[in-house]
């Protein structure tokens, strides 16, 4: 067939030309176009065999996801407020002369120097949307603390006069902290997730660190249970002292190890430390 149109066996004549250089079979009266298209599926079984094997990967993989996301969340809420409260010692020496000057051993109580540090260096320079200065309420503050072991924390999270100093902050965090009694430092306990969120477990949710001042880069002294000339500004535990631990001594610190099933009071309490001397990062050894 080459032209215009063709004669066809019986007749019929193929008004197409499209069909230049189609040859029917010699007696044809018509073309029959075949279905080329084949249909597809799955059998049931295909299916549940797919849908099993989805489960499987699913159940491996989601514990793996789940404590990376936790370990992520913390670090950026641990890094938030170990900001924010140096972001305050900043601010605090644009008014008050810078913090090696620092001196609060004119005042005769715990409970007076905890009052001025709140009033004059801290409320003024976080976005605080609560204080505490009565530990019974628990309004800032878990009434419980557990170390890395499971066990109730035995210490009070109170100073001398009774009294306590805690915070929550517009970042989420609370904080418990009080004054050295010889006036050159303080004590800050971070509560990264707040008072009422679970685990209130040193090492996974709180965290210490060290405030120091004035003297106390010259002076060593014992108050927060280092003998040690302590670095000026906020540290972790375990990271303010001028002759800084090891990575090892951070992890089997005979009081504060970030540890497990070590049978220490404080265990977790070097934990925030171990955290920022591998770079704010959570490594696969972390007692998590």
């Amino acid at each position: 067939m080459t032209g215009q149109a063709a004669t066809l066996a019986g007749g019929g004549r193929l008004l197409s030309s499209n069909l230049k250089g189609f040859t029917l079979a010699e007696g044809a009266t018509h073309v029959v176009m075949l279905n080329s298209q084949r249909r597809f599926g799955f059998t049931l079984a295909e299916v549940l065999v797919t849908l099993g094997i989805i489960g499987i990967v699913a159940a491996m993989t989601m514990p793996v996801l789940i404590a990376n996301h936790k370990k992520s969340q913390t670090i950026t809420q641990l890094k938030k407020a170990y900001t924010e409260i140096n972001q305050a010692v900043r601010i605090s020496e644009s008014k008050f002369d810078t913090i090696d000057t620092w001196d609060f051993s004119e005042f005769d109580t715990v409970y007076e120097r905890n009052k001025y540090f709140t009033d004059n260096y801290l409320l003024p320079n976080l976005k605080v949307v609560k204080t505490c200065d009565t530990y019974s309420k628990y309004d800032c503050w878990a009434e419980k603390i557990y170390n890395l072991d499971g066990m109730v924390v035995t210490r009070t999270f109170t100073d001398v006069t009774g009294k306590t100093f805690a915070l929550v902050t517009a970042s989420g965090y609370s904080v418990f902290y009080w004054v050295h009694a010889v006036g050159n430092g303080a004590w800050f306990w971070v509560d990264i997730n707040g008072p009422l969120k679970r685990p209130n477990t040193i090492g996974k949710d709180i965290f210490p660190f060290i405030m120091s001042w004035g003297n106390a880069g010259e002076i060593p002294s014992v108050v927060d249970g280092t003998d040690c000339l302590k670095k000026l500004g906020v540290y972790p535990y375990g990271l303010h002292c001028k002759e800084t631990l090891s990575r090892e001594e951070l992890l089997e610190d005979e009081t504060y190890p970030c540890s497990k099933n070590t049978g220490k009071a404080m265990a977790g309490g070097f934990c925030g430390a171990l955290i920022v001397y591998d770079g704010w990062q959570i490594l696969n050894d972390y007692p998590w």
